[in-house]
């Protein structure tokens, strides 16, 4: 929940500033909703539960008909409960039902190369470099373990562009990356894994 403020209250400072900046360059916006998928010590963490739970908010100014820079924000959501366990701990047991959950909060610098600039369908590169904002959760019963750390991001990804008309600057996306996150903690190594996205653009001016 905290996550989701805050990613609400950045969504809403960087619509404001490109809102106010619109007529000084070429502005797009991007909405996409993001499935992501697990990998290595975070898969183990969550059993590989899909996380169906994910966003990004994306703002891109156009440097030439083919090269964009911008700001991409974003956040994915992991989580697994498991059944009721008795736990062994510092010589006594106890009964809990264990959750183990997971927030992402990537905050990237983004660049985007348009491999064909014109057609119907067109193809796109996208690399984005910053910082990842992570909620570590681990509950037992009421009980709960966890830690906030501030940390590197890196996305590569692929994926196509559909306008909605030959002449339209809006139009629908799909596209795929991978997530690098080093985040060590307890039973976690590493944050890495790939996300799904799929989206709607539009212009931020005419």
């Amino acid at each position: 929940m905290k996550t989701l403020k805050i990613f609400g209250a950045l969504a809403l400072a960087i619509i404001t500033f490109s809102g106010a900046s619109a007529q000084q360059g070429a502005l797009k916006v991007e909405l996409n909703y993001t499935v992501g998928l697990p990998m290595g010590s975070l898969s183990d963490y969550v059993d590989g539960n899909t996380s169906w739970r994910g966003g990004e908010i994306v703002f891109m100014y156009s440097l030439s008909d083919r090269a964009s820079l911008g700001l991409q924000v974003g956040m994915q959501d992991f989580y697994k409960r498991y059944p009721r366990e008795v736990i062994h701990s510092s010589g006594s047991d106890f009964s809990a039902v264990i959750t183990n959950s997971v927030n992402v909060m990537p905050i990237l610098l983004k660049g985007k190369y348009d491999l064909a600039p014109m057609g119907a369908v067109r193809p796109f590169v996208g690399l984005g470099v910053g910082g990842n904002l992570v909620e570590y959760r681990k509950y037992y019963g009421e009980f709960v373990d966890s830690r906030a750390k501030f940390g590197f991001a890196a996305q590569p990804s692929v994926g196509v562009h559909v306008p909605f008309g030959k002449s339209s600057r809006a139009g629908f996306h799909l596209a795929a990356g991978y997530n690098f996150m080093p985040f060590k903690y307890n039973e976690i190594d590493g944050l890495n894994h790939a996300v799904i996205k799929a989206g709607l653009s539009f212009p931020l001016q005419q």
